[in-house]
């Protein structure tokens, strides 16, 4: 398998792992894969969780593609999870326009600080930082850092699950501002290979002439082998600008230990 020597190498060594690629890469993206809004779940102590999609973004104005998107997630303790996630990105404009290569780099550490009992949701807290990886003069970043906030809740019932999140964004690129965003997924187990699900999301205005957004996205995730599953969604915008987007992936797990 391709993905076996980065798996092997992992294991072994993940906090060297996590530090070198911050060394070497030191855009907001999907967070909750494959869906916009994120959940207060980390992966198991000492273990990964490696999405690898490819995402799509068009507007009327330009078409925007990761491929792929890195999304590295670690189990540094039963709820704590170290985040690292950086895009190799395709920018088409309308007219003519192309540009191609590293986009903005984002490190985050979620906590989550309270378990799901019969009538308590988890909760967890996940801040995060973007840092300007990317070649803004090439549209292929904002130039600035942003920092990120949010609070994450999720609840079960049988084989529905529940889970949204609130934020707010600080940004310090020229031109944008500090706004808020929200967003809420509804899942269900349809087998125990297949879930589907819906999301609501959207935010307040990020830019000194934007407007809020509002949108949606469907999809699910399907469990081919133990350790690896295929996520998938597709959504569009409902308020502000026309966007659409898409996103298909790969997700590989493991086990973690209790050592």
């Amino acid at each position: 398998m391709a993905y076996r020597p980065l798996l092997v190498f992992f294991k072994k060594a993940p906090v060297l792992a996590i530090a070198f690629c911050l060394l070497l890469t030191t855009r907001l993206a999907w967070a909750g894969p494959p869906f916009v809004t994120d959940d207060p779940e980390t992966p198991p102590w000492h273990g990964w969780e490696i999405n690898i999609p490819l995402t799509l973004e068009r507007t009327r104005d330009e078409r925007e593609i990761e491929m792929p998107l890195f999304d590295l997630n670690y189990g540094y303790k039963p709820n704590v999870q170290l985040k690292l996630e950086f895009p190799l990105l395709s920018v088409d404009r309308v007219g003519g326009g192309r540009a191609r290569g590293l986009g903005d780099t984002l490190i985050g550490v979620k906590w989550r600080f309270r378990e799901e009992s019969r009538r308590r949701p988890q909760l967890a807290l996940y801040p995060q930082v973007v840092l300007p990886t990317g070649d803004s003069q090439r549209g292929l970043g904002s130039g600035k850092p942003s920092y990120i906030l949010p609070l994450l809740a999720q609840k079960g019932w049988g084989r529905l699950t529940l889970y949204g999140n609130l934020g707010y964004v600080v940004q310090t690129a020229a031109g944008s501002r500090d706004f808020w965003y929200h967003g809420l997924t509804l899942m269900r187990e349809v087998t125990d290979r297949l879930e589907v699900g819906a999301e609501v999301f959207g935010n307040s205005a990020t830019g000194v002439d934007g407007h809020s957004e509002l949108g949606f996205n469907v999809g699910g995730t399907w469990k081919v082998r133990e350790g690896r599953v295929l996520l998938f969604s597709v959504g569009r915008n409902l308020q502000g600008e026309a966007r659409t987007m898409l996103y298909l992936g790969l997700q590989i797990l493991t086990r973690g230990s209790e050592e």
